[in-house]
Formats: C-alpha cells, structure tokens, sequence
C-alpha cells in the first residue's frame, strides 16, 4: 500500500542526497578515503528513502565478506555499516542514481563478457586486501527474490584465499509493511530501475536485516570453499530473528551483480 505524499517525499529527499552526493565526488581520494566517503552517502541515501537497519553481529575490519544478492539496496545497507570496497559487473557505470558514484567509491569492475579480464579482478582485489580494506563480494552473480540463496560462484574467491585474509560469510533478507518485498524491494528478473524505485519509495515501511557471522576457516580449494560459505550464509538467513526475510518465487536472471 502506499501513500501519495511518502513517495514524493522519499524522492525529493533521495535526489538531494544523490546532488550533494555528486558535488563530492573527488577522484584524488585515497582507497580508504574513498570507502569513508562511500560510506557516509550510504547513510544518506538510506535516511532519505527511510530504510529502518537492523544488524547481527559485526561488520569485519579487513578481509573478504560475501553476502548474498537481492536488491541495489544491498550496496547501500553494506556501505553503510563500515568502510568497503565492492566488486561488481562493470556494468554498473551505467546504473541511475548509484552507478557513477560506485565508481567515483572504487569499486572493482569485474568485465564479466571478458574471461581474460578475471586475472586483472583478482589482482586488484588482492591489492585491497593487502591495503588492509574490507572487500565485499556477492558470489551468487546475480540477485534473486530472496527464498533462497543461489550457489556461489568460486572464481573471485581466489585472491581472498591467496592473500590468507579472514573470510564472513553474512546474509540480507528485506521486509516491506504492507507490501512484497519479493517484487518491491528484492530487484531481480525483468524489472528495470525506476518504475521499481518508484514502487520501493511508496511503501509503507522498509527494513533491511543484515546477519554477519564469525569469519571463518575455509578449504583452501576456492570450489570447496564456496560451498562452505554458501552453507554459512544459508545458515545466517535462516537464523534471522525478527520479521520473515523476503520470500519469493524467482531466483535469477537480475539486472544487478
């Protein structure tokens, strides 16, 4: 259900975070310079659109943190919680809204349509790393409606094991009062953005539950690793006190990584 005047509300309030956001951007920035001011628009944008956080356990300092995959959002509640570098498709240059300031943040660009690309991924992943940043990687790929969570690819996983760097395993699952957050909040399938932002900003109240677990010992073959970190994230979303996560019926095929 939503509200005539919430929608408007919630947009005028997101495009003034998104402007100042903009007349910030600063290229010379170190790394971690740009994760904290990264960071600090996250909280922005989410305080615009009204997005309600709750949070398990503790955002790691340095590492990797996989997470599985439902909604842009994803990229704003994890920012929010710590300074991070993401990886994503490249693709996300061309994102409304939060593509360009990903970018300007320094989010690792995987050219996913280029395999011979992934050599150049994985090196800088390992420079974050090495630099002592948080990396945050959604293995899945691709977002889904949230029932479950899709397997987890293993390629990027190899610089984090390379690096000798602790690996959380952590899990997001969204709800929407008086709304579906399968199709509202989770962005998947066939939607496109703005009709979906326009969906999302009219619902009546939105809450991002985030699940982080302990960093854990993994095999150090990246397949076998994978599965882990799958079976722990599945656990985490499970576990979730509180409201159901999103439910849902579709898994893949997102316009988002």
């Amino acid at each position: 259900m939503t509200n005539l005047f919430r929608r408007p509300r919630r947009l005028a309030k997101l495009g003034i975070a998104v402007s100042c956001a903009r007349r910030g951007m600063n290229g010379s920035r170190t790394p971690a310079e740009r994760t904290r001011w990264q960071q600090d628009q996250a909280i922005r944008m989410l305080a615009a659109l009204e997005v309600e956080i709750s949070v398990k356990g503790a955002m790691p300092h340095g590492g990797l943190l996989v997470c599985n995959h439902l909604s842009y959002l994803d990229v704003l509640v994890l920012a929010a919680q710590g300074p991070v570098v993401f990886v994503a498709k490249s693709e996300v240059r061309t994102w409304p809204v939060i593509g360009k300031l990903l970018e300007t943040a320094g989010t690792i660009l995987a050219e996913r349509a280029r395999p011979l690309t992934a050599r150049k991924t994985a090196a800088q992943i390992r420079a974050a790393l090495e630099g002592g940043l948080t990396v945050v990687l959604f293995p899945e790929g691709t977002s889904s409606a949230g029932a479950s969570i899709l397997p987890y690819k293993p390629s990027l996983l190899q610089a984090a094991l390379d690096a000798g760097v602790p690996i959380t395993p952590a899990a997001l699952a969204y709800q929407a009062e008086r709304g579906d957050p399968a199709s509202e909040v989770c962005y998947w399938g066939d939607a496109t953005f703005l009709p979906h932002l326009l969906r999302m900003a009219g619902l009546e109240k939105i809450n991002a539950h985030l699940s982080i677990g302990p960093a854990c010992i993994l095999p150090p073959a990246r397949k076998l690793a994978a599965l882990e970190l799958h079976k722990l994230s599945a656990e985490l979303l499970a576990g979730m006190t509180g409201p159901s996560p999103s439910l849902g019926s579709g898994e893949n095929n997102s316009p988002t990584s």
